[in-house]
C-alpha cells in the first residue's frame, strides 16, 4: 500500500505509540466481518459499518467509494453526514483530485491527521473538512486480490496523529470491507446484464407481439404468456395483418421449442409471413404453402404449427375461410351460444416443405359469432391429451358468457391459468398448476359493421404490456381540444446512451412544441429541461433512452426513460455542487415535473418527466 499523502510526522517510523487492540477490539470485528457476509447493497454495508465497524475505530462517520455506471465515482455514505456534502460530492468524475477517489483509482491510502494536512492533499479535500466538520480522515483502497473495487473513508470529528496500530487496524478493517464490495459490484454488474437483457427481450416482444390493429365490424382481443416464470418472449407468435387489398388475415403459430432458438424462430417466421402476405391476393391454404417452403429453404431445422383465418366480408356480416399447419383447431362460438370445433383434418407443421397442395375452410361468421385461436400451451398438460384439452376448452368458450372479445378473453385466459380437469373427469382429477409451454389466445368477435370498437379492445388489455412506462398521464394526448386551436401531436423516440442524443432530443421537443403552438418562451424552456434530462439519462442510465414528448390544447409533456432504476433526489440548492442541478431547473421552471419506477417485463427502469402549462 502506497503512503502518499502521509503528513509530516504520521509516516511509517513515527514514534507515536498506543496500546495493542484487545480482545474486545477483535471480537468486534469479528462481528463486523460475519455482518458484511449477508449484506446485499452498499447502503446495507455502509449502515453495518457504521454500526459495528465506526465504534471499533472510534471514529464518528464513514463512507464506501465505488466506481459509478457512467465512468466516475459514486458514494454511499453514513447518515452522520449532511446532505451539504452528499449534494456536493454524491457523484466524482474518473479524475477527481479527492484522496477518496485517488484511492480507489490508484490504491494509494492516505491518512489526514489534520485540517492541514487536508489541504496539502488538495483544496478539495480541505472543502470536504469544512464542509463535514472532520478534523481528522483515514481513506484506503479496497483490494480484492489483485483489483482495487473502491476506497473506505472514515472520519473523525478532532484531529490527531494516526499511530501504527491505528494504521494496522484500518487496513484489518479494509480488508473485511473489500471482498464485500467485490461481491456487490459483481452481483450488480450481474443483475444489471439481466436486466438489460429482460428489457431487449422485452422491446423485442413490443416490436413483434403488438396489440392488434382496429378492424371495422370486428373486436379482436389477445393474450400472450411465455413459459416460465422469469420468460419474456417465447416461440408463440400471433398477427392480424390488414392486407393491401383491405381484406384482414389473422394468424397464430408456435414455434417447436422453448429456448431461444424458438424466440429467433418465432421472430424469423413472423416477419416472413408479414412479408408474403400484406401485398398478396393469395387466400389462406396458398399463404401457408408458400409460408412453409420459404422457412424449409431460410430457416432450416425450424419446425411450426399456425393457423390462418382470413375475414371475408358478406352482405350478411363475415365469413371465415381458414387453412391449418399442423395446428389446434378453431373455435367457434355461434350467438345461440353453441360451439364449434372447426377441424380440417391433418395437414403437415411448416418446415417440412410439403409437396402436397394444403386445404382450405369455409365456415359463415354471422354477427355475435366469437372465433377463437390459441397455442397448444392454452389448454395442454402433462395429464390431458390434446384431443380432451381442446374439448375442455371448447366448453370453457360456451360457459364464458356474453361479453366483447376483450371479455371473453380475460375470461378464458383465467381457465386456462387455474387448476382444472378436463373435460369428462371430476374437479379433483385434472391439474394445472405449472406455466409449461408459451400460451397464446385471440380472440375475434363479428360486432357488425356499424358498431364502434370499445375503448377496451382497442387499448389491448390482454395484449403485452410495454416494456417502459408513462409518466403521470396517458403517453399519447386526445385528437386535440374542444375549440380545435391547438394541435396535439406526440413523437416518441429512442436514443443511444451517447452525448449526441442530447441535441436530437431538443430538436424533437422543439419540433413537438411548435408544431402544438406553443410560443418561443415556452419552446426554449422546454428545450433547457429535456437537455438536463436527458444528460442524466445519458450519464447514469443502463441502457438505451426512450423519450416521448406530447403537446395538448392545455399542455406539454416530456417523458424519459433510461434503464437506472435509482430514482433521483432533489437536494438543497447549493451553487458549488457539482450534480443536483438539473433537478433544481426542473422545480424551477416546470409547472409540475416527477419521478417514478417502471417494471418492464421483471426488469425496473425508471421514467422523469415534466409538463409545462399553457396558460402558466
Amino acid at each position: 500500500m502506497s503512503t502518499a499523502g502521509f503528513p509530516a510526522g504520521d509516516r511509517p517510523g513515527s514514534t507515536a505509540q498506543a496500546a495493542p487492540p484487545g480482545e474486545g477490539v477483535w471480537q468486534a470485528v469479528a462481528q463486523l466481518a460475519l455482518a458484511l457476509s449477508e449484506v446485499t447493497t452498499l447502503e446495507e454495508l455502509v449502515g453495518s459499518f457504521t454500526r459495528l465497524g465506526v465504534p471499533v475505530l472510534s471514529a464518528d462517520g464513514c463512507g464506501v467509494i465505488t466506481a459509478a455506471h457512467d465512468g466516475g465515482w459514486q458514494l454511499a455514505l453514513s447518515t452522520s453526514f449532511t446532505s451539504a456534502l452528499r449534494a456536493r460530492f454524491l457523484y466524482e468524475p474518473r479524475d477527481s483530485p479527492l484522496p477518496a477517489c485517488r484511492a480507489a483509482r490508484d490504491g494509494e491510502a492516505f491518512f489526514l491527521a489534520d485540517p492541514a494536512a487536508a489541504r496539502a492533499v488538495h483544496p478539495r479535500m480541505q472543502e470536504v473538512v469544512e464542509v463535514t466538520g472532520r478534523q481528522r480522515w483515514a481513506l484506503l483502497p479496497l483490494t480484492a486480490g489483485s483489483e482495487t473495487v473502491g476506497s473506505l473513508a472514515v472520519s473523525w470529528e478532532r484531529a490527531g496523529a494516526f499511530t501504527h496500530e491505528e494504521r494496522w487496524l484500518l487496513q484489518v478493517v479494509a480488508a473485511h470491507v473489500a471482498p464485500t464490495v467485490e461481491r456487490l459490484l459483481r452481483t450488480d454488474a450481474e443483475h444489471r446484464a439481466h436486466a438489460l437483457a429482460v428489457l431487449t427481450a422485452g422491446a423485442l416482444q413490443d416490436g413483434v407481439l403488438q396489440a392488434p390493429p382496429d378492424v371495422e365490424g370486428v373486436e379482436l382481443a389477445v393474450s400472450y404468456r411465455p413459459a416460465g416464470p422469469n420468460a419474456v418472449i417465447g416461440g408463440d407468435w400471433y398477427d392480424v395483418v390488414t392486407r393491401r387489398a383491405g381484406d384482414t388475415l389473422v394468424v397464430v403459430g408456435d414455434i417447436a421449442g422453448h429456448d431461444r432458438h424458438a424466440s429467433a424462430g418465432m421472430v424469423q417466421t413472423r416477419a416472413v409471413f408479414r412479408g408474403i402476405a400484406w401485398d398478396s391476393s393469395d387466400g389462406p391454404a396458398r399463404l401457408l404453402d408458400r409460408l412453409d417452403a420459404a422457412v424449409a429453404a431460410l430457416q432450416p431445422g425450424t419446425t411450426a404449427t399456425a393457423v390462418l383465418v382470413r375475414l371475408e366480408r358478406t352482405g350478411a356480416g363475415f365469413g371465415l375461410r381458414w387453412a391449418s399447419a399442423g395446428h389446434p383447431p378453431p373455435l367457434l362460438r355461434l350467438p345461440d351460444g353453441s360451439v364449434e370445433v372447426l377441424a380440417d383434418g391433418e395437414d403437415p407443421l411448416l418446415g417440412v416443405d410439403w409437396s402436397s397442395p394444403r386445404r382450405e375452410h369455409r365456415h359463415p361468421f354471422p354477427e355475435g359469432s366469437v372465433l377463437v385461436l390459441v397455442t397448444d400451451g392454452v389448454f395442454e398438460t402433462r395429464d390431458v391429451s390434446a384431443g380432451a384439452g381442446v374439448r375442455a376448452l371448447a366448453a370453457a368458450l360456451a360457459e364464458a358468457g356474453p361479453g366483447d372479445a376483450e371479455e371473453i378473453c380475460s375470461r378464458l385466459v383465467r381457465w386456462s391459468s387455474t387448476t382444472r380437469p378436463p373435460a369428462g373427469t371430476s374437479p379433483r382429477e385434472g391439474t394445472r398448476t405449472a406455466l409449461d409451454d408459451d400460451r397464446t389466445l385471440l380472440v375475434v368477435r363479428a360486432r357488425g359493421a356499424e358498431a364502434s370498437p370499445p375503448a377496451a379492445s382497442r387499448a389491448g388489455a390482454s395484449a403485452p404490456p410495454r416494456a417502459g412506462g408513462a409518466g403521470p398521464g396517458p403517453v399519447a394526448p386526445p385528437a386535440g381540444g374542444s375549440d380545435g386551436s391547438a394541435a396535439a401531436v406526440t413523437r416518441v423516440v429512442s436514443l443511444p446512451p451517447e452525448a449526441r442524443s442530447t441535441p436530437v432530443a431538443r430538436s424533437v421537443v422543439r419540433s413537438v412544441a411548435l408544431t402544438g403552438g406553443w410560443d418561443g418562451d415556452a419552446v426554449d424552456v422546454a428545450e433547457l429541461l429535456v437537455s438536463e434530462v436527458v444528460t442524466n439519462a445519458v450519464i447514469h442510465g443502463r441502457s438505451d433512452i426512450r423519450m416521448c414528448a406530447s403537446s395538448t390544447p392545455d399542455r406539454l409533456l416530456v417523458e424519459v426513460e433510461d434503464g437506472n432504476d435509482r430514482l433521483p433526489e432533489l437536494l438543497p440548492a447549493d451553487s458549488e455542487a457539482l450534480s443536483g442541478r438539473g433537478l433544481q431547473l426542473l422545480e424551477f421552471a416546470a409547472d409540475d415535473w416527477g419521478a417514478r419506477r417502471v417494471d418492464g417485463h421483471g426488469a425496473f427502469s425508471k421514467v422523469v418527466w415534466f409538463s409545462i402549462d399553457r396558460d402558466r
